[in-house]
């Protein structure tokens, strides 16, 4: 018994207009059945059959849309959370530049002791300081 050829290997015929071949038709369900009946199933294992290569196709078309769609959301996710990242070290950098509240509780304290020197040493000049800071405040102020 001659077997007929695959369903999916009909020839392409070249269009009107480029002489390119053109889009084959996909096999219709009889002709899928037809096929599988003459490889020696009965009509319902071949129903069976091309039922199952329909349910392959279906699902390598969706795995390969969703695959794209992982992809696409992993790029952006992982621009995102680069993105974040960055800000997070800028900020973490911001930090670690400026003195925490027991650091600018020790500097206000070793100024603060520093100047009450510098005043008790030298008292004429830290008021000739503040005579000057005085009549620059009063002179920038606005007459009221």
């Amino acid at each position: 018994m001659e077997q007929p050829p695959i369903p999916n290997a009909t020839p392409q015929t070249p269009s009107k207009d480029n002489n390119k071949p053109s889009k084959k038709k996909p096999p219709t369900p009889q002709e899928l059945i037809s096929h599988y009946q003459s490889q020696g199933l009965d009509s319902q294992e071949a129903s069976l059959k091309v039922i199952e290569d329909l349910q392959n196709v279906v699902f390598r078309v969706i795995s390969a849309n969703n695959k794209n769609r992982k992809d696409k959301f992993m790029a952006e996710t992982s621009r995102k959370v680069d993105v974040v990242n960055n800000r997070v070290a800028v900020l973490d950098m911001k930090l670690d530049s400026k003195p925490g509240y027991v650091e600018t509780f020790a500097i206000g304290v070793a100024s603060g002791t520093a100047l009450r020197r510098i005043e008790s040493v030298w008292p004429h000049v830290i008021g000739g300081i503040g005579r000057i800071w005085n009549a620059v405040t009063s002179a920038t102020k606005p007459p009221s």
